[in-house]
């Protein structure tokens, strides 16, 4: 599809107007705005993400799918042979995810998010507890 030149410097701009005062764009917002660069700005949706990812790490901006993908990688680093989490490596991973993604994620969103994570990885939970371990650490986080 041919665009106007111009039009990849217009969606551009409203990436960095979009993104001002963020430190951090999840699903949807991107979604949304590939879209818009697709349909509005007639680019193809490499270069519209081409522009974003761009956009993003100029202004220093987390993108949650990168942000889970990089979320991924560090817990299956701190898992143990048997795909368990502790519980300090766990907050250490929701701590990652939650510098990554600046003051705009709550602690208990970016637990809630690490967890999800751990879904998809098939990862568990380690035991905790000095008398009785359990996962209770784990199940208490809402998703």
């Amino acid at each position: 599809m041919m665009y106007e030149p111009e039009s990849r410097a217009r969606f551009a701009e409203l990436v960095r107007v979009h993104m001002m005062g963020r430190r951090f764009l999840d699903r949807e917002q991107e979604r949304k705005l590939l879209e818009e660069g697709v349909s509005r700005y007639g680019l193809t949706l490499d270069e519209a993400s081409g522009v974003l990812r761009a956009a993003a790490e100029g202004g220093e901006i987390a993108l949650e799918a990168e942000l889970g993908r990089s979320g991924s990688q560090l817990l299956k680093t701190v898992s143990d042979r048997r795909g368990r989490v502790s519980r300090e490596d766990f907050g250490k991973v929701a701590a990652f995810y939650r510098a990554r993604a600046g003051s705009s994620l709550t602690q208990q969103d970016a637990e809630r998010r690490v967890k999800r994570l751990m879904e998809e990885l098939d990862l568990k939970p380690k035991r905790s507890g000095r008398l009785l371990p359990t996962r209770r650490w784990y199940r208490a986080i809402e998703t």
